[in-house]
């Protein structure tokens, strides 16, 4: 059969499904090619056509002319992946409540910023795509309002995340680039959810016979989200979550009693918990109790 060329209105719905960019290199702005993965210019269908710059167009159809191109690979398998998952990702930008993040990491120190990268993920944490931002570029004051452009143009509702402080610049040993930090999935939980506070729960048991307790938060299931776990040990409070695990030396200004209770109160104003159950007694089944109150046994 002759080539079957796209239609109109068939070019609009794929670049609005695309964002109107590239789906390897996530560029807007530069001319698009409509490239028919499996070759066959009269299957004209939406599944079989990618939305691609003109540089990764040829790159996939000279790629032995490019081979210091940042993409190795731009088979016919690996482009109809980048083609699922930015669709699939550019469709949940969309939604009034996405899973999705859009990070900003600015890196250098508090006197001395020299660069900002907003980097967009996933609530579980995987990157769909990052914007770098440097001065050679642009200034400064011009970074944030760019950002903000990119997220708005890919969806209104999509939450905005802030690293609190400036980054060291590190580098992945193998791929050279830049190391982007993310917001890691119960947080992102958090953040992307408008029900969280109607929603989440924390459980705190206090044990009646050894100085520890354990926290666990709850989002609409019966599966924890966070659990940290803590105990006395000797001129330190040991504390163990899903991710890391410290040592916090006792203050001699206060009890440590008050020192863990303070501690707890924070977690829960961190993670914005209004529904709190606290238990104590035989752990596999607690007496409820109304109060935060450390057993002696802290003191001691």
């Amino acid at each position: 059969m002759g080539r079957k060329n796209l239609s109109d209105a068939m070019k609009n719905r794929l670049l609005e499904k695309n964002a109107y960019a590239c789906c390897v290199c996530k560029q807007f702005g530069v001319g698009l090619n409509f490239h028919h993965l499996d070759g066959d210019s009269s299957n004209t269908v939406d599944e079989n056509i990618a939305v691609l710059c003109v540089q990764e167009h040829d790159a996939h159809h000279r790629p032995n002319q490019y081979t210091a191109s940042k993409h190795l690979d731009l088979s016919v398998d690996k482009l109809t992946k980048y083609k699922l998952d930015w669709e699939s990702f550019v469709s949940e930008c969309k939604k009034d409540s996405p899973n999705v993040l859009a990070t900003i990491n600015v890196y250098g120190a508090i006197d001395n910023i020299v660069g900002m990268k907003i980097v967009f993920q996933w609530t579980n944490g995987k990157i769909a795509f990052e914007r770098t931002y440097q001065l050679l570029d642009k200034p400064m004051d011009a970074w944030i309002d760019m950002a903000l452009e990119e997220v708005l143009r890919l969806g209104k509702n999509i939450k905005v995340a802030l690293i609190d402080e400036p980054l060291p610049i590190e580098y992945c040993e193998i791929h050279r680039n830049s190391i982007s930090r993310t917001i890691d999935e119960c947080v992102a939980i958090m953040l992307t959810n408008d029900d969280w506070e109607d929603e989440a729960l924390a459980t705190i048991y206090l044990n009646p016979l050894q100085p520890s307790f354990a926290l666990t938060i709850f989002y609409k299931s019966k599966e924890p989200i966070y659990s940290v776990f803590a105990h006395k040990c000797g001129n330190s409070l040991h504390l163990l979550d899903y991710k890391k695990e410290e040592r916090l030396h006792w203050s001699k200004r206060s009890s440590k009693s008050t020192q863990v209770t303070n501690l707890i109160n924070d977690l829960l104003s961190k993670w914005h918990i209004k529904k709190i159950i606290i238990g104590t007694g035989d752990d596999n089944n607690p007496t409820i109790i109304n109060n935060l109150v450390l057993p002696e046994i802290w003191e001691c």
